[in-house]
C-alpha cells in the first residue's frame, strides 16, 4: 500500500472485482487501527459500488484523483479548461497574466501537452524584454487570445483511463521522441498484444520548451534524454521490464551518438548519452520516419479542437499496431556518413 498512497489520497486497482473488494476491506481495517476514516470513495467496479450501497457508504461517480478529474461510470478522464479560462482577462494581456494562466494548466500525465506548448509564451516575453505589467505585442497577444478562446472544446474531451492492458507479459512499451526549434519531448505508448489484434494507447508524455541557444541536433538529443527518463520513471512505478521497451528517434545523428562510443563526443553530447545509456541499451533505439510521428505534436503544438480527433496522438502511428516485420526499417534509407564526414559533421553541431 505504500506505493499507492499520495499525501492524503489512496489510489490502487486490480484486474477484477474480488481483489478490489478485498482491498477495500483491508484499507478500512487499516484505517480503523490508526483511528482514521476515509472521507470519499470512488471506483469503476460495479460490484464494489453495490457493496457500498448495501453498507450505506457514500461514493462519487464523478470525482478527482490527485487533481485529475474522472468519470467512474464511463471510466474516462475528464478535462476541465475552466481553471485556465478563469484567469483569462479580455482585452490587453500582460506577461504576469500569461504566467498566472499557464501555471494553472494542470496536466501531470502530459495528455494535453500538444495544447499547453502553444500557450507557453512566457519565454517569448523574456526574450523580448517585456516588463511584468507591459502589454504583449500584437503578434503574441493575438496568439495568446487564440489559444485561450480555443480551450472550451476540452470540456467535451474524454480520455479512456484503461490502456487495454490485460496480460503484462504481452505488453510492450514504446517511446517516440522529437524536437523542433520551439520545444522537445517524448510520448510513451502501451502496445498490448491480444489474440486478434494489437491495441496501442497513449500512456503519458513529457515536453519542454527549447533553449534559444541550442542547435536542433542537440535538441533532438535532449528529446531522447527526456524519453529515456520518462521510460525509466514509468517502468519503476509500474514494475515493467525496461529492457523490453523500444525507443524511437527520427534523427540519424542522435542514433549515432547513442550507438557509438560516448568517449568520442564532446562534453554536452557525452554527458547526455551517458545518462541515456544508463537507462537503455543502444539496441533498444530505432529509427522513426518523420511523417505520422505523434511526438511531432509535442514540439509544435495543436489546438484543442484538432487534438480531439488526432488518432496519431491517442493511438500512435498506424504501423505501431502492426506486426514488427511491418515496422519501419531500423536503419534509415539514407546512408550514414563516412567516418571523415561524420567527424566533420559532429564537430560542426556539437
Amino acid at each position: 500500500m505504500d506505493n499507492s498512497t499520495f499525501m492524503d489520497d489512496f489510489a490502487a486497482g486490480a484486474e477484477n472485482d474480488d481483489p478490489v473488494t478485498s482491498l477495500y476491506y483491508e484499507l478500512v481495517n487499516l484505517m480503523k487501527q490508526i483511528l482514521l476514516t476515509m472521507a470519499k470513495w470512488a471506483t469503476n467496479s460495479e460490484h464494489l459500488k453495490e457493496v457500498w450501497r448495501t453498507e450505506g457508504v457514500e461514493f462519487k461517480e464523478v470525482t478527482q484523483t490527485l487533481g485529475i478529474g474522472g468519470d467512474t461510470k464511463s471510466d474516462k478522464f475528464l478535462m476541465d479548461p475552466r481553471d485556465v479560462i478563469g484567469e483569462y482577462v479580455e482585452g490587453p494581456t500582460t506577461k504576469r497574466q500569461v504566467l498566472r494562466a499557464t501555471a494553472r494548466f494542470y496536466d501531470p500525465l502530459g495528455l494535453l501537452a500538444p495544447i499547453s506548448v502553444v500557450g507557453k509564451l512566457f519565454q517569448d516575453t523574456w526574450c523580448r524584454g517585456l516588463a511584468w505589467d507591459e502589454i504583449l505585442p500584437f503578434d503574441l497577444g493575438a496568439l495568446w487570445n487564440t489559444w485561450v478562446t480555443a480551450m472550451p472544446p476540452l470540456a467535451q474531451l474524454r480520455v479512456p483511463r484503461w490502456l487495454g492492458t490485460v496480460d503484462s507479459s504481452r505488453l510492450k512499451v514504446h517511446v517516440i521522441c522529437d524536437a523542433s526549434e520551439r520545444a522537445y519531448g517524448a510520448a510513451l505508448y502501451f502496445r498490448s498484444c491480444m489474440v486478434d489484434r494489437n491495441v496501442v494507447r497513449l500512456a503519458c508524455s513529457k515536453n519542454r520548451l527549447a533553449s534559444v541557444k541550442v542547435t536542433l541536433p542537440r535538441l533532438e538529443l535532449l528529446a531522447a534524454l527526456v524519453g529515456a527518463r520518462l521510460l525509466h520513471y514509468f517502468c519503476q512505478r509500474t514494475f515493467i521490464d525496461i529492457t523490453e521497451a523500444t525507443l524511437w528517434s527520427d534523427l540519424t545523428v542522435v542514433l549515432r551518438w547513442i550507438r557509438q562510443d560516448l568517449n568520442r563526443w564532446k562534453t554536452f553530447v557525452c554527458n547526455r548519452v551517458t545518462e541515456i545509456q544508463s537507462y537503455t541499451t543502444p539496441s533498444q533505439w530505432r529509427h522513426c520516419p518523420g511523417k505520422d510521428k505523434p511526438a511531432d505534436l509535442l514540439s509544435r503544438g495543436v489546438t484543442a479542437e484538432q487534438l480531439k480527433i488526432m488518432d496519431v496522438w491517442w493511438y500512435g502511428p498506424s504501423w505501431l499496431a502492426q506486426p514488427p516485420r511491418q515496422w519501419p526499417p531500423n536503419t534509415p534509407s539514407r546512408r550514414f556518413p563516412s567516418r571523415r564526414e561524420w567527424v566533420h559533421q559532429s564537430n560542426a553541431v556539437c
